[in-house]
């Protein structure tokens, strides 16, 4: 949804400083409670997996379920990069976006939404190492989906992002 919201937006800026599209105001601002019901979607599968037998820790010894703390420590331990980006998200990027950003440069706030098309392959990557682990299959390379679309992404927004130049021979 972001990838498309982030196409739609770059596509219909003609001037990559000035123009304004009425998406990008309105996703930024659908995106910050996304983040927060996000982290907590995350914590409430960390603490469900700890509630289950046999899955208490990292290393497969079953484990009492402990407290809720005890439970939130190992979910910032084991995904801390993963909350900071959600936080930064909401607690650094919205505002500047809403309020420094005041209206200008919605062309760059889309091409760094299009990059949002890697998303499907970074979880399909985080699937097929759990289920890697119960010994079902064999993992394949998950780098190549991930950066193959990261490469077409970056390669099909050059054309928005480095206009050509009237200089050109």
């Amino acid at each position: 949804m972001a990838s498309t919201a982030g196409y739609i937006v770059s596509t219909s800026c003609k001037h990559i400083i000035d123009d304004q599209h009425w998406l990008s105001s309105a996703y930024t601002q659908f995106a910050v409670p996304y983040f927060i019901y996000d982290i907590y979607a995350m914590f409430l599968c960390h603490w469900h997996k700890h509630q289950v037998k046999g899955h208490g820790g990292d290393d497969g010894v079953a484990r009492a379920p402990g407290s809720t703390w005890a439970i939130a420590r190992g979910y910032l331990h084991k995904e801390f990069l993963m909350v900071l980006h959600h936080a930064a998200m909401v607690l650094v990027c919205f505002p500047l976006s809403v309020v420094w950003r005041q209206g200008k440069g919605d062309f760059f706030l889309g091409c760094m939404l299009m990059a949002e098309v890697s998303t499907p392959f970074v979880c399909l990557g985080k699937i097929l190492i759990q289920v890697s682990e119960h010994g079902r299959v064999r993992e394949p390379d998950g780098g190549t989906g991930k950066g193959g679309t990261f490469r077409v992404a970056a390669k099909g927004s050059g054309p928005f992002v480095i206009p050509p130049s009237p200089l050109a021979f």
